[in-house]
């Protein structure tokens, strides 16, 4: 059965607390978030947790039969980003690379990628990664919120820390937050409350009713349950649809490094590995534009013996930096010196 043989994550440095972007524009934000520093981007931070995920998994790049890179904040329209990768990893050229873009549901497909490859045994192992800093307008909801970070999977059959035992999705037409090649920023739908009960909890619980019946299993069958975090509170909605209790809901993150896209899920689930003992079960759901995977996953022994390989979440989360408005809208290119 196949599965994760090791992760690893990455979150920059900078932060700025959220009341510092809003309350300039009349709004308000709790929390923090993190902020690229000048000389990084999604391909760097994912280049970073990529190495630590190899790292962890304790293989190396010519082990890697396929890259899936998951992104809705990628610098191209057209290029790949996960050939850079693949140059800085230095992945066999036999070595198959694919980008699943344009939705914050990107990381979450990729990962169903992959495991159809190792289903199809078209490779044995693949390494699914994302890394997201998405361009947002100054003084919007997602300009306050919108964080960046990275995660990487090592997936295959092997040695896993954690298999994946099933996998459902649930899907619709249904416009959140888009961007257009013509717009420079993010958009997002106005009525908050139809997008999180319509688009949200009505696909995230779709997925996991969807996988439970295969399984023949409930929410409250599970250790943990890892759902996307747009917010800290969006989680409990699906959750109480479900049945799920508040204890097993993974710990909040929104409020730390703010809204990480389509890592979100993923990152949230390092979170809970890095914690997480054997034969603890783990139900995730992914979500990003009218689409969510759900997947259910077992924590197996090798789980324990990696743990001295692996760089955990919370290294990243407390080698932070504050830094002011002014700096962070700088690094953002919002702010510009004018000539002389």
């Amino acid at each position: 059965m196949a599965g994760i043989i090791g992760y690893g994550v990455y979150i920059p440095k900078f932060r700025i607390e959220q009341k510092d972007i809003a309350i300039p524009w009349g709004s308000w934000s709790a929390g923090e978030k993190s902020v690229c520093g000048a000389d990084e981007d999604v391909v760097t931070m994912a280049a970073e947790a990529a190495s630590n995920a190899m790292r962890h998994a304790a293989i190396d790049s010519k082990q890697i039969g396929a890259i899936y890179f998951g992104t809705a904040s990628s610098p191209y329209i057209e290029q790949y980003v996960s050939p850079i990768v693949g140059e800085i990893l230095g992945v066999r050229p036999e070595t198959t690379r694919i980008d699943y873009l344009g939705s914050l549901n990107a990381l979450g497909n990729a990962v169903l990628g992959c495991l159809d490859a190792i289903a199809a045994k078209r490779i044995k192992c693949g390494l699914v990664l994302g890394g997201e800093d998405r361009a947002t307008a100054p003084g919007t909801e997602g300009d306050a919120n919108f964080g960046a970070g990275a995660v990487a999977m090592v997936i295959g059959t092997t040695g896993t820390i954690a298999e994946i035992d099933g996998i459902d999705t649930y899907a619709t037409l249904f416009m959140d937050r888009w961007r257009s090649v013509k717009d420079s920023w993010v958009s997002n739908q106005a009525d908050y409350r139809f997008d999180r009960e319509y688009g949200y909890q009505t696909h995230v619980a779709g997925a996991c009713k969807g996988l439970l019946e295969k399984l023949g299993k409930k929410a409250q069958d599970y250790t943990y349950t890892v759902f996307a975090q747009p917010d800290e509170r969006i989680p409990s909605l699906p959750a109480k649809e479900l049945g799920i209790q508040k204890g097993q809901l993974a710990p909040a993150l929104a409020s730390v490094v703010g809204d990480l896209g389509s890592c979100s899920a993923f990152i949230s689930l390092a979170n809970v590995l890095d914690k997480a003992k054997p034969d603890e079960t783990i139900l995730l759901a992914s979500y990003g534009s009218g689409a969510s995977n759900a997947m259910s996953l077992v924590v197996r022994n090798q789980i324990e013996r990696k743990r001295k390989q692996l760089v955990p979440l919370q290294k990243y989360i407390n080698r932070k930096q504050n830094i002011t408005y002014i700096s962070y809208l700088r690094l953002k290119e919002h702010l510009k010196r004018g000539p002389y």
